[in-house]
């Protein structure tokens, strides 16, 4: 084993998923250059992606998370949203994401090669129902995984819509394991 890399959470932000968006690694939910621009009467229509009709049509699905701080980072090879709202009267257990900080082929390259650290990978705390940050795009390739911390409340609750025919590939971290801080 070549050692265990601790992270640490941090609370999400815009400014958070503006950094994962400028590496090419999420799509946010904000208008595109052709929709901001469009002065025209009868407006326009821009798409932010297309999924490929290889992985099937989209599906919408739920997602209850039990895993507390086992941290098996994974990659789908199109996009997939991420929807973070809790319309129930429900508490859950605090929802985090791990994100590679670079596409799956670097990160798989840097640990056989020993040098990854903390510093390839960002792990967010997700708020529920926050306009500016509960929505977003994770794009192909990737890695991620969804972690609950541990709490009294109730297991986290998230939905995800994806391909329907979405595969998903573990990544290959040579000896590494990843952790989350106590702190």
């Amino acid at each position: 084993m070549r050692g265990i890399i601790t992270l640490k959470p941090k609370d999400v932000t815009p400014s958070l998923l503006f950094i994962l968006e400028k590496k090419g690694l999420i799509r946010t939910l904000w208008p595109t250059k052709k929709v901001l621009a469009c002065r025209s009467e009868k407006g326009t229509v821009d798409t932010l992606y297309s999924s490929s009709p290889q992985y099937g049509s989209h599906k919408l699905i739920c997602v209850r998370l039990h895993r507390l701080k086992t941290i098996k980072l994974t990659v789908h090879p199109d996009n997939e949203e991420f929807i973070i709202f809790n319309l129930t009267p429900k508490k859950f257990k605090p929802l985090c994401l791990v994100v590679g900080m670079h596409k799956f082929k670097t990160l798989e390259q840097k640990a056989r090669k020993g040098i990854l650290s903390e510093n390839d990978f960002m792990v967010l705390r997700l708020r529920y129902n926050d306009p500016q940050t509960s929505f977003f795009i994770m794009l192909k390739e990737t890695p991620h995984c969804e972690v609950s911390l541990p709490g009294k409340e109730e297991s986290p609750i998230f939905f995800v819509t994806e391909p329907s025919r979405l595969k998903l590939h573990p990544l290959k971290l040579n000896g590494y394991r990843l952790r989350l801080s106590s702190a």
